[in-house]
Formats: C-alpha cells, structure tokens, sequence
C-alpha cells in the first residue's frame, strides 16, 4: 500500500468517526494545522507518514496512537497550537509565570533587528555572542565582536537566507509562520570553547516525565535520559549512547521542574530547553515537536512511556466543547 492510499483511508475514518476533533470548532486564541495547511493538508500528512514508516519499518497508527512519536504526528495536524507560537525564540520567556522571571532568567538580547544587516561595531561592546534567528532551528552561529568587514560581509547572505527561510515545509510545521522574523544577538552562555550543556524538559499535561541532557553537541554529541527526580535511566533517546556516562543531576533540578511544569501546564505537550551558568538557570527554547517528528526514540520504552503519559485532549473521540477545560487557561503575558 501506498502512504497516499493509507492516508486516504485514515482521514475517511477519522472523519466518519469524528476523531481527533475534526468536526469540532477551534477555540479562540489556537489554529489547528487541518485548517491552516489548506491545500497542503493532505500531502504534508502522506509526507509525514512516508517519514515515520521510513523510520519505525511500520505505519503509524494514526487512529489510536498509543506512542509518542505517533501522536506528534498527529499533532502536526489536529493539534491545537496559540496563535502566539511558543516556538519563538524570542517570546519563549514570556510563557513563564511572573513568580518565577526573578528565577530563571532569558539570556540577554543585545540587539534584534528585521533586516540582514548586522549592527556596527561601535553599537557591541567587544565579546563572543550568538547570532541567530527566532524562527527556526539551525540558525544560529557563534560570532564575536568587533566583526571585520570581510566577515561582516559574509554574514549578510546568512542572515538574508535565515529571514526568508520558510522553515520546514516539508515537515508541515507551519506554526513558523506566525512568527515575526527577527536577527538578534543573544549572549554568550558558554564557559570557555566547549558547549553550554543543557537540559530538555518533556512535559506532558503539566508534568515533566522525563528530560535528556546534551554535552559535546558540535562534537561527539553525549546524550543521556533522567527520570523527573534526577534517577538516570539506561535508555537512549534520539542519539546512540555510545560512550556518554550518566552526570549528576542539576543543582538547580528542583527549580528547572518547577519552571518547566509552569509553563506545560499551558500546553498539553510542550518541550522546554534550559542551560545552567554559574548556579544560574536560564530558559532557552520551547518546542512543540521535537527534530520535527522525523527521528525514531531508539528506546521503544521510552517512546510508549511518554505516549502514555501524554492524554491529548484533542485525541481520539472527543465531546463538544472538549477544550473549554485545557485552552481556556488564561496565558502569563497580554497577547
């Protein structure tokens, strides 16, 4: 069977079935990618499924979705996402309640603009920074200032491309899109050459159920898997284990699960991304589907535990008015 055939009859069943909300309206202040992909509704799910089949040697279940990995597919389409996407960089911070901003910190911004044109030398006081981009992934680069003028004038068609980049398209994450674009440079929370290390939080209705911890990531890349009280679990995540070592758990864990859960507790699944300089805890990124939904969990326990603790409330059958519960949370800052 073709993935085209096999969406075909999935979307016939979810329709005749009503799953998943298809047939429910969207609740103020969301978007739903049924509606939003328009004309790439269709063919973004068949690329979607070729990707998971490709990957997992077997179609996702797109009816009952009991996994993880399986129910971000899904959620590229029938979830419900803000209008305001936690997904910009830039207003990540914002998605934290005001009793916790004294605590956990949003790395400095030292200058943002809307064009490729970087600032002058005389606007950036003389250090190493990370230039990057609030609309998607891989667009960031560390640079240092003062820049000269041949490394000024390379930069331009980066940061030309990294604007007008429509990011990833083909993996139907169209919530990019709502994104006001933006260059910025943001400081520098490395401690001499080597990577900040940080922490990713998977939280799952308001509750972290696991978070993995990257070092070396331009490097040999060491990723290891914790339970939410800091217990290592011998498991591997999306990267090979090879000879990465359990570490021990962050001196701040207690206020990273804290912050992580304030903000999951306004979405029904959320990843938050923190980094830890000098015994301070800074928020970096918050991502509603992480690597895009385009890597296999190489532990299937782990992809069925997370599955199992995420209840969508848009999954499945559900009832009228479904999401006056969930999404009617009043968000931590004026949209």
């Amino acid at each position: 069977m073709r993935a085209e055939k096999y969406a075909k009859l999935a979307l016939e069943r979810i329709a005749d079935e009503r799953l998943h909300g298809i047939h429910e309206p969207v609740p103020d202040r969301y978007l739903r990618g049924v509606e939003r992909l328009g004309e790439e509704f269709a063919p973004g799910l068949v690329r979607s499924i070729e990707i998971y089949r490709k990957n997992h040697g077997h179609w996702p279940d797109l009816i009952d979705p009991q996994t993880f990995t399986s129910k971000q597919l899904l959620f590229k389409f029938f979830g419900l996402i803000p209008r305001v996407t936690p997904s910009d960089k830039l207003r990540a911070h914002d998605w934290l309640p005001q009793h916790l901003r004294a605590q956990v910190h949003r790395p400095r911004i030292l200058w943002r603009g809307d064009t490729p044109d970087l600032p002058g030398n005389d606007e950036i006081a003389a250090g190493a920074y990370w230039l990057k981009c609030n609309h998607g992934s891989g667009t960031n680069l560390p640079v240092t200032f003062p820049l000269d003028d041949d490394h000024r004038t390379d930069l331009i068609p980066l940061t030309r491309r990294w604007l007008r980049r429509v990011h990833s398209k083909r993996l139907s994450l169209w919530w990019y899109e709502l994104i006001e674009r933006a260059i910025y440079l943001e400081e520098d929370l490395r401690e001499g050459e080597s990577d900040a290390a940080d922490w990713k939080f998977y939280v799952c209705n308001g509750r972290v159920v696991v978070y993995q911890h990257d070092a070396d990531r331009s490097g040999t890349h060491l990723q290891t898997v914790y339970s939410r009280t800091g217990t290592w679990l011998d498991k591997q995540l999306y990267v090979r284990k090879g000879g990465a070592q359990p570490v021990a758990p962050p001196v701040r864990l207690d206020l990273m699960v804290e912050a992580a859960e304030a903000i999951g507790r306004f979405f029904d699944f959320i990843r938050v991304d923190m980094f830890i300089r000098d015994g301070e805890v800074y928020l970096g990124e918050i991502g509603l589907v992480p690597n895009g939904c385009t890597k296999r969990i190489r532990d299937p326990e782990l992809d069925w535990m997370l599955g199992g603790s995420w209840q969508a409330p848009w999954l499945g059958r559900v009832s009228p008015g479904f999401a006056d519960g969930h999404y009617r949370r009043e968000w931590p800052f004026a949209a």
